[in-house]
């Protein structure tokens, strides 16, 4: 009983530490969006007479969004990464070979992620703006995907091999 509580608090730690880097980066490509950090547009640029504010303004936005593509997309790779080695960590240090896993450990875990999953996505979307819904959908689907594949499913398939182990032995 002891290992699958210590699981449980692990799981939750890594969910939280989860929704830290999704939420955290969902709040920062929202203050870019919003253009905070971003360069301004010129009012009235005259060189020798000729105007070039046009151009001024069309490098500023090519900028600007050269800007806004590269903390979305960093966001998105650095959240993929974190998250892939939170679940990857929690799967190495709590799963082991000899170890009893339980029918309600197996209910708690995949509820947890479903919950937290669906949470996450959904507090993404009240801090930033339904708008920004593309990349919350970014920044939400590595929980679940990564959570399930690397330690739900070996946790699952540990519970399967201890009741058929159990079963051949009565």
């Amino acid at each position: 009983m002891g290992r699958g509580l210590v699981r449980r608090v692990l799981l939750v730690a890594a969910s939280i530490l989860n929704w830290i880097f999704s939420i955290g980066y969902i709040r920062e490509i929202y203050n870019v969006m919003l253009g905070k950090n971003l360069i301004k547009y010129v009012d009235n640029i005259n060189i020798d007479g000729s105007d070039f504010t046009p151009l001024a303004n069309l490098t500023v936005a090519g900028v600007n969004g050269l800007t806004i593509f590269l903390v979305i997309g960093s966001a998105v790779l650095f959240a993929t990464i974190f998250i892939l080695i939170f679940a990857i960590l929690l799967r190495v240090t709590t799963i082991r070979k000899q170890d009893i896993v339980t029918e309600s450990e197996i209910i708690f875990t995949k509820w947890l992620i479903i919950v937290s999953s669906v949470l996450a996505f959904i507090v993404g979307i009240l801090s930033a703006n339904i708008k920004l819904i593309g990349c919350v959908i970014g920044l939400s689907w590595q929980q679940p995907l990564f959570m399930m594949l690397i330690y739900y499913l070996p946790l699952k398939n540990r519970f399967k091999k201890g009741t058929e182990i159990a079963h051949t032995e009565l």
